[in-house]
């Protein structure tokens, strides 16, 4: 092997968290075609089983955790390496600036994803991830002692905490609306966020889905309550974006932030979030670089962080261009599929308490149960034993399904539990 090839891939292990030998398996060949629409009309089981070949998933290992971090195909992988390589030779038409101000690469992934969301560029920032994209927006508003946020008690800490700490640093006051496990109706849900929005509330902060339950909150109706009361809308979506149709115009929120490494399948490390055009002046920059009063740039001056890795942003828009050619509704409609075997599943165990709705507008591809806490301690440790990763924390168990959940996974992670169930 020549020394230059030796460099790539080990330059190329080290970031895509590969061993040289995969990184040199992955290089030499091309990702398998996506299976065909004619074999998809044929026989769908046989195409979702050839879609698995899309990714370096180990046979060995079951993983039912795409809602903490999602698996990158391999067109998004073979595009975060090639642009590594290229970028490091310096083999570009322009100075790779790497992110520290907006380029043709940075500009057209902001289209594209302004495209799938049904926003303009100009209300599109690149972050790193939903956390740090609900920083930027609570950090960056004023608020004034004894104003109200109101948020759930089912929040991620990555959209809570950042609101927690201004109640401490400056005398704001959280409120929480209690969700029920799981609640009867989209209309019980409304009522109680409509009770909850009271004259000194100045902002709603929720999840669209929760990663508690993966209960889907009906967005667009909260947010119309929040806006003829003239209330700031703050969505954490970090779990939407790849899982659910979303057309941000139509939600009507003032902020969403999201992370597209979950869902989206793209690098991790990469995060988007939209900013009303209407509302950007209320925001302060968080993190202030050149420019960041040139309100001209609109949403851009959310993105001009410093150096960032162009790299994992080519992944991103693999990704988005994955998704899209596979079908966002397909896409979707598989992952349903599959989040039923699992409610089914868990049904027929007489021990398990189902926390997600079955309800079509209140649950996506996440299905939780709840068990007595230290049983489900010890069924997490005999999953972790058979090599099956789940998510959920204390007494829940959370299974996610995407499109490369294999049916019969989902039958051994069952088989699994009912035999643990049983001892």
């Amino acid at each position: 092997m020549k020394r230059r090839e030796f460099v790539q891939q080990a330059m190329a292990a080290a970031v895509l968290g590969l061993s040289r030998e995969q990184v040199a398996h992955l290089l030499r060949s091309e990702a398998p075609p996506l299976p065909s629409d004619a074999l998809y009309e044929r026989d769908p089981r046989w195409y979702w089983a050839e879609m698995r070949r899309q990714f370096l998933l180990d046979p060995n290992h079951i993983n039912l955790n795409c809602g903490s971090l999602g698996v990158c195909p391999l067109p998004v992988i073979r595009a975060v390496a090639e642009h590594l390589f290229t970028s490091e030779a310096f083999n570009e038409p322009d100075y790779p600036w790497w992110g520290y101000a907006e380029n043709e690469h940075i500009r057209e992934v902001r289209e594209e994803l302004a495209q799938f969301l049904g926003v303009s560029r100009d209300e599109i920032a690149l972050v790193r991830n939903a956390t740090e994209a609900m920083n930027t927006v609570c950090n960056g508003l004023d608020l004034n002692r004894g104003d109200v946020v109101l948020t759930t008690d089912q929040e991620h800490p990555g959209g809570l905490c950042c609101w927690q700490q201004k109640e401490a640093r400056f005398g704001i006051r959280l409120r929480y609306v209690k969700l029920p496990l799981p609640p009867a109706s989209k209309e019980q849900i409304l009522e109680l966020f409509d009770g909850a929005l009271t004259p000194e509330v100045r902002v709603v902060s929720f999840s669209h889905i929760t990663t508690t339950t993966g209960l889907v909150l009906p967005a667009k109706e909260i947010c119309a309550l929040a806006r003829e009361r003239g209330i700031l809308s703050v969505v954490d979506g970090a779990h939407a974006i790849g899982q659910l149709p979303l057309n941000l115009r139509e939600i009507g929120c003032d902020f969403y932030a999201t992370s597209p490494h979950k869902w989206l399948l793209a690098p991790k490390g990469t995060g988007v979030l939209y900013l009303r055009e209407g509302v950007q002046d209320r925001l302060w920059v968080n993190i202030a670089s050149g420019e960041w009063n040139n309100k001209a740039l609109k949403a851009y001056r959310f993105s001009n962080l410093g150096t960032c890795n162009l790299s994992l942003l080519k992944g991103l828009l693999a990704a988005l261009r994955f998704h899209r050619q596979i079908g966002p509704e397909r896409v979707f409609a598989r992952q349903r599929e599959l989040a039923r075997l699992v409610y089914e599943g868990f049904q027929h165990l007489p021990q398990a308490k189902l926390l997600t709705p079955d309800h079509p507008e209140l649950w996506g591809a996440m299905t939780t149960a709840q068990f007595p806490e230290a049983e489900a301690e010890r069924l997490r440790r005999v999953l972790t034993e058979h090599r099956i990763r789940v998510g959920g924390g204390g007494p829940r168990l959370r299974i996610s399904t995407h499109i490369f959940t294999q049916p019969e996974e989902i039958a051994t992670f069952f088989a699994v539990l009912a035999r643990a169930l049983k001892t």
